[in-house]
């Protein structure tokens, strides 16, 4: 496999072909991709193929891939395409990011499942101090919101971190 063609395929915009060299990196756990899949996750405006570089950095196992994936988690261009990214975390620890993720427990119904799914899985792994800061943010959105369905979410996730 040839990093300077998925390069050329991307940058030609065709994205079909970019999405099978990125599976195909996946498959085959070429690590040597990691830096690449990175650069272009960050800078494309496809979700689609946001989306499948997440899978693939995944899959690979990288953790360098947290971060970027957490930027694009904060970042406006992602909203409403969080649930992949949100998933594709589920592979890494991501206890030290778990406020990110209670930001988002208001999100879209995929993204806030997403998240609440993720906190659960590290929330042994969190100092108290995190915690309060955590509970403090749903107690926060818990007043910000008149919806019961969203409020009886908001106050199971609030149990998180009891």
């Amino acid at each position: 496999m040839d990093k300077f063609r998925l390069e050329e395929v991307i940058e030609s915009g065709d994205l079909k072909e970019a999405i099978r060299i990125i599976e195909d990196v996946g498959e085959k756990l070429d690590h040597t991709f990691t830096p690449i899949l990175l650069s272009y996750l960050a800078t494309t405006d496809s979700a689609l193929l946001r989306n499948v570089i997440a899978i693939t950095l995944a899959d690979l196992g990288d953790s360098e891939a947290v971060l970027p994936l957490i930027d694009l988690l904060r970042s406006p261009k992602t909203k409403g395409n969080r649930g992949t990214l949100l998933y594709a975390l589920e592979f890494f620890d991501v206890s030290t990011h778990v406020v990110v993720l209670v930001d988002l427990l208001d999100d879209t119904f995929e993204a806030s499942r997403q998240s609440y799914q993720l906190i659960s899985t590290v929330q042994d792994k969190i100092s108290e101090a995190q915690k309060e800061l955590c509970r403090q943010m749903i107690r926060r959105k818990l007043g910000d919101h008149k919806n019961k369905y969203k409020r009886d979410f908001l106050l199971e996730s609030l149990e998180l971190f009891t």
